[in-house]
């Protein structure tokens, strides 16, 4: 791309007022022709914040004498497109005016020195599929609401306002949290020590509804189930924390079965992994992104989830509550993730996909991590009896 990149300061003569910019949202360039201009949005806010009045506009062939308006001058900088045509930013400002002159150069010279190809990759909040099928059921392939995450390319989903103790929003039907809460109950009231495996990851949530009376004790990690107490060996149950990390809560159910043979707990058929897809989702992407761009505002399961894993792996994060917060440093890579929470007033991943679309040749991923429950192989077989 960096070939085809071109830089132009032009004379116009567009009507403008002082202390005011003109925005292409797209215009003919003399050389280069008609061209559409993508991330004008990005350039308005930052114009706004500067304390500009702005037009955002197409801007049509003019008269070259100016028929009476005041000069003005373009700064525009374009690269050609794979797919043919070219693509850009353009802002204008009337060359009398110093100030919006400084300010429109300065935008042009800084974005253009980040135009390039990169790849955008997007994490968005989606409602599951249908709810975990109860242990003994018929399953079906996409039955379990373990994939309740997914990524997705540059549509958000709609706003999520709620979630379950997994981490399934509210409006999908999923029963993992009242099955753990009813093995919690049964362990409890046959005098069992009940452990709660795991600790869930998405927040205060209501688990159990009930407290259950008898004994309970917490591992929410290999440590604490390595030094949790257990008086009755024989007399020890488990359930699986609504909201916990599968595999994580795997491997603390082997150090508990190694110290205790006799451990019997919740049928995995109950459990929900909603937040192990989340977690795979999420550090899949992150793993080769050199930034994470967070719009929609929302505080889900899924944003705690790739916030933390971004600390844990130091991709830089910016919060974008408003796209005059999105600086050149932000998307100068070659991998970005869009974690998009459709939940707030500010930016979706639509018009942050929109605006990164424009600043170079851009290829948008969507990687789906899905756990499913498939159907058990009965191993019946159906034949016609031998006629005797």
């Amino acid at each position: 791309m960096n070939r085809t990149k071109r830089s132009d300061v032009l004379p116009s003569f567009l009507p403008l007022a002082r202390n005011t910019l003109s925005v292409a949202t797209a215009w003919r360039h003399p050389h280069r022709g008609w061209m559409d201009c993508p991330a004008h949005p990005l350039l308005s806010a930052h114009a706004r914040r500067a304390g500009f009045l702005v037009e955002a506009l197409p801007w049509r062939a003019g008269d070259p004498a100016g028929g009476g308006k005041p000069p003005t001058t373009v700064f525009a900088v374009s690269y050609e497109r794979a797919e043919g045509g070219h693509r850009g930013l353009a802002l204008a400002a009337r060359t009398e005016d110093t100030a919006a002159m400084a300010f429109a150069h300065h935008q042009i010279e800084t974005w253009g020195a980040v135009l390039r190809t990169r790849r955008v990759l997007y994490v968005n909040e989606e409602r599951p599929a249908p709810s975990v099928p109860a242990p003994g059921a018929p399953a079906v392939a996409g039955a379990m609401a373990a994939g309740a995450a997914r990524l997705r390319p540059t549509v958000p989903s709609q706003a999520v306002t709620g979630w379950l103790a997994c981490g399934c929003p509210a409006a999908t039907e999923c029963p993992s949290a009242g099955y753990a809460e009813r093995s919690l109950r049964r362990s409890a009231e046959r005098g069992d020590q009940v452990v709660v495996v795991g600790a869930p990851v998405t927040g205060p949530g209501a688990w159990p509804r009930r407290a259950p009376t008898g004994r309970t004790a917490a591992a929410a990690n290999p440590r604490q189930a390595e030094e949790l107490p257990v008086p009755d060996p024989d007399r020890l149950a488990f359930v699986v924390a609504p909201g916990a990390v599968v595999s994580e809560a795997a491997e603390i159910l082997g150090v508990l079965r190694r110290r205790f043979p006799r451990l019997r707990g919740q049928h995995p058929g109950e459990w929900c992994y909603t937040m192990d897809d989340l977690r795979t989702a999420a550090g899949s992407v992150l793993a080769q992104s050199d930034a994470l761009l967070v719009t929609g505002g929302g505080d889900g399961p899924l944003a705690r989830t790739a916030l933390a894993e971004a600390a844990r792996t130091g991709v830089r994060v910016r919060d974008l509550t408003s796209l005059d917060l999105l600086s050149p440093e932000d998307v100068d890579g070659a991998t970005i993730t869009v974690l998009d929470t459709a939940a707030g007033d500010g930016p979706g991943g639509r018009s942050v996909a929109q605006i990164l679309g424009g600043l170079g040749p851009a290829s948008h991923v969507r990687r789906t991590v899905r756990s499913e429950a498939v159907p058990s192989p009965s191993g019946a077989r159906s034949e016609t009896p031998a006629r005797v």
